[in-house]
């Protein structure tokens, strides 16, 4: 038998795997050659290029904010070298993500489909094998063996109840688990399939496994959120509706983790952070420290990555906000952060309306809505604790978000972002 692949099925395809392969390649990218993931830099680039030729620049980067968000970025950024393909590579991702979601990506909305439906097998291989990791305690050996240089860091926090999957950290495989889990979840609240069910709570339970407190609290409240907005025509019986999802959701989880207790993994850890007397684990006493470096350079900060550079924390801030703040100053924070609020209010409102006429829309236009608005509540959340604007494993998919989003409003009511 002939195996037929149609035209534009391929075409969408070759459309994404740029994306999809920054996104969902996380560790298993250090595997790769350099010049792979600098190839898939420069297709994204080109695809980037043709959208902006197509729908003309000035309509699709009327905002100002634009390139002062590519300024401060590349602006005394110590992790731009233009001697190596690795960071030529970050420099236009990041740049690529921001024009792209900008114009919206392409012009139909066929790529998006693609897109989301892909990551779904993507993610699910996370999933899965984190789930296969705690019922196997070989699997940790695969992993060590996979990434030698990272083992001891793999096995340390394995044998403290963290599961870092098919990744170096748990952390990582926190992001790449809690990005799955709104997919699924999205599907579940708007198609309504046992299968699309099932799904998500097999992507609830790896997350739980995976013992990250702020990815499992934000994750899961970003979708409850989302239930919300989804309910909009029904706004009389939505809030009695929520808190029956919600105290039915708790017993399930009571319930699982009296069967299961190590899915009650992130409430140990809460109650142990709090008889330590420190729930922030040494967070707070970095953010001082940040505050101090704000106070000298306020007005346009550091530059991007110099926090490190400059005496600062052996990683980034774990807090995004005051991180802008820092090395962007007062002015980045303020482009930044307007682009953060800016879409999360106009992604919500649309998607309130377009709940107040159902009949209009397909499902999978809610499901895509809804992974938008979900997917930007957590990047916003998770702000607050982590680095999801410095991880490519979180802007990648929120950039992605906001191009979903800029997408409907441009073809809904013929506006651009301007």
């Amino acid at each position: 038998m002939q195996l037929k692949v149609k035209k534009h099925e391929l075409r969408l395809l070759l459309q994404c795997i740029p994306i999809l392969t920054f996104a969902t390649l996380a560790s298993l990218g250090s595997l790769l050659p350099s010049v792979v993931q600098f190839s898939a830099a420069v297709i994204l680039v080109g695809q980037v290029v043709f959208i902006f030729g197509t729908k003309g620049i000035k309509k699709n980067i009327g905002l100002l904010w634009i390139p002062l968000m590519i300024f401060f970025y590349v602006r005394n950024n110590p992790n731009i070298k233009f001697y190596s393909l690795t960071y030529i590579q970050v420099l236009l991702l990041f740049v690529c993500c921001i024009l792209f979601s900008a114009s919206g990506g392409f012009n139909d909305r066929c790529w998006m489909i693609k897109m989301v439906s892909s990551w779904r097998y993507l993610y699910f291989i996370y999933i899965a094998f984190t789930i296969y990791m705690f019922l196997d305690s070989s699997a940790i050996n695969f992993v060590c063996n996979l990434f030698p240089d990272a083992a001891s860091t793999i096995l340390n926090q394995y044998h403290n109840a963290g599961i870092p999957g098919l990744t170096k950290h748990y952390s990582t495989n926190g992001m790449l688990l809690a990005v799955g889990t709104m997919i699924f979840g999205s599907y579940a609240l708007t198609e309504k399939r046992h299968s699309d069910y099932l799904l998500f709570l097999i992507s609830v339970a790896a997350l739980l496994l995976s013992g990250k407190r702020a990815h499992t609290v934000f994750g899961l409240t970003a979708l409850y959120l989302c239930y919300f907005a989804y309910n909009s025509n029904t706004k009389k019986s939505r809030l009695v509706k929520g808190i029956g999802v919600l105290l039915g959701a708790l017993t399930v989880f009571a319930v699982a983790s009296f069967c299961v207790p190590a899915l009650a993994t992130v409430v140990f850890r809460f109650i142990d952070t709090a008889e330590t007397g420190d729930m922030s684990v040494g967070r707070v006493d970095v953010w001082l420290k940040a505050f101090s470096m704000f106070e000298k350079h306020s007005l346009v900060g550091i530059g991007w990555g110099q926090y490190v550079n400059q005496g600062g924390w052996f990683w980034n801030i774990h807090n995004i906000y005051i991180q802008l703040l820092v090395e962007t100053g007062i002015i980045g924070f303020i482009i930044y952060c307007g682009w953060f609020l800016f879409h999360l209010v106009r992604t919500w409102s649309m998607y309130s309306k377009m709940r107040v006429n159902p009949e209009d829309y397909t499902n999978i236009d809610y499901c895509l809505m809804n992974f938008s608005l979900a997917m930007q509540i957590f990047f916003i959340l998770y702000g607050f604790t982590g680095n999801p604007l410095y991880d490519r494993e979180m802007f990648v998919p929120y950039f992605i978000a906001c191009a979903i989003s800029v997408n409907y409003a441009n073809n809904d009511d013929g506006s651009e972002l301007e």
